[in-house]
């Protein structure tokens, strides 16, 4: 597959070094030399340095031949413009842009193969307001991704020291669980992630992601011991600092959720707009690093801290300061990557990366077949992938325990009709059923042939 990518930032690298692993020929334009380098340095691609929206630079990088071009760069316009040069000069079959101004974003009508010829438009901020509300529901969990409709949740956890996973091997998890079927399909040990086996011992500290019915997050939650003193949305006081783009999204999902929301603003402006535009929320004008208006405002009574600004400094110490304050739950919005060991260090546990979020969005939306899911686990180099098994399929009508699954590749839910099967050993996939896989992400290619499955594009 040939792909061209527009951007060598955060948001480009990580999206060529995930298509590049899997064999794709990517091309990067930038116009920054640095960044270039950057990606240069780090996988197989081709780098062009110039504007990504000049027909020429485009012609360099052989968009006659791309078959999908990724607009990721920071302008919204140039995105847009790209998209059309592309289309109208070289034929290029599908489009995506990125695209952060709300403004546009709301009128989906500008898009299309007879207005502005893009495919899809993803929204960094968009996608990480959905992160982050994932993350409020499942308070107790890091992260929490949903599947299958809803059907089945990962939800992403740390080993606290004196918890009752610290030093259990997983073939004992059914000691702590009982009779509640859950899987763990992710391990990270001394900040690297893998697929586990049965034998490996979770010690404190390590990060696991769980895959368990929907229905039953809240039984495990509480057979783990992390969900005592939760309260219902309804009952929770939140306060939420930075009313960008992402705390706006993030404060009008609250409101409807019934939540009490405090919503504090540096910029008079936009604290202005956004008392306007918010029907329930506090809006406050003030210093998010501001001690004194915090304790104002009743820090300490808060069930939840919301660091969502556009610096991620501002983020870390907001976030810091509110676990001095002792709040419950804390999410600190961090687009460099750089920050993220960092902050769990100083004791951050629970972060959203528009990077990553929008990194993964794009990537579900470029497979299809049956191919109905794709997300990031961790650090970004597992992949979970929601697929159907079709009567063809190599994987079916054999026990688990007998497939030649690729090396760290688990099969962690299967989902047939409305039923949820947590799999073991003896476990079947039968024709039509949705089976949640957890891989490596270079096994791509093995894991597409249990499905006899071309990952295909638009």
């Amino acid at each position: 597959m040939n792909v061209l990518i527009l951007g060598a930032g955060e948001v480009g690298f990580h999206i060529a070094q995930r298509l590049a692993s899997e064999g794709n020929n990517v091309s990067v334009i930038d116009n920054d030399a640095a960044r270039l380098q950057r990606v240069a340095d780090t996988m197989d691609v081709k780098t062009i340095l110039g504007h990504a929206t000049h027909p020429s630079t485009l012609a360099q990088a052989g968009a006659d031949n791309a078959e999908l071009l990724i607009a990721a760069t920071t302008s919204d316009e140039a995105n847009m413009l790209a998209c059309q040069v592309a289309h109208s000069l070289f034929k290029v079959t599908t489009k995506m842009a990125r695209i952060r101004e709300t403004d546009y974003v709301n009128h989906p009508n500008l898009f299309g193969r007879d207005e502005l010829p893009i495919d899809l438009i993803i929204s960094p901020e968009n996608e990480a307001a959905k992160s982050i509300i994932k993350r409020f529901q499942v308070t107790s969990a890091v992260d929490a991704q949903e599947f299958a409709d809803g059907k089945v949740q990962l939800l992403g956890m740390r080993i606290p020291p004196k918890g009752d996973l610290a030093g259990i091997a997983l073939n004992e998890l059914h000691e702590v669980l009982g009779d509640l079927r859950a899987y763990v399909v992710a391990h990270e040990h001394n900040q690297h992630w893998h697929v586990p086996k049965p034998d490996t011992v979770l010690l404190a500290g390590d990060s696991i992601y769980m895959a368990v019915a929907g229905h039953r997050v809240n039984d495990l939650l509480q057979a783990m011991g992390t969900s005592s003193n939760a309260k219902r949305a309804t009952q929770r006081q939140v306060m939420i600092v930075g009313g960008g783009h992402v705390g706006y999204i993030v404060a009008e999902q609250l409101e409807k959720l019934g939540v009490s929301v405090k919503l504090i603003e540096y910029n008079p402006e936009r604290a202005e707009w956004l008392a306007e535009h918010l029907e329930s929320t506090v809006v406050i004008h003030g210093d998010a690093l501001d001690r004194q208006l915090l304790e104002e405002e009743s820090i300490d009574t808060m069930d939840d801290f919301l660091a969502l600004t556009n610096d991620d400094e501002t983020n870390i110490l907001g976030s810091l300061v509110a676990k001095k304050y002792k709040v419950p739950h804390i999410v600190t919005l961090v687009n460099r990557a750089i920050y993220t060991d960092l902050m769990r260090e100083m004791g951050l546990e629970i972060t959203v990366s528009p990077r990553l979020t929008t990194a993964s969005a794009i990537l579900r939306h470029v497979r299809k077949g049956r191919i109905f899911g794709l997300s990031s686990l961790g650090d970004g180099t597992l992949e979970v992938l929601e697929a159907e098994a079709l009567k063809t399929s190599a994987i079916l009508d054999a026990p688990l325990a007998e497939l030649q699954l690729p090396d760290n590749t688990v099969i962690g839910a299967i989902i047939r009709g409305e039923q949820v099967i947590i799999p073991d050993g003896h476990s079947k996939v039968e024709p039509n059923d949705h089976v949640l896989l957890i891989t490596q992400g270079n096994a791509l290619r093995e894991v597409e042939k249990l499905f006899e499955v071309s990952l295909e594009f638009f």
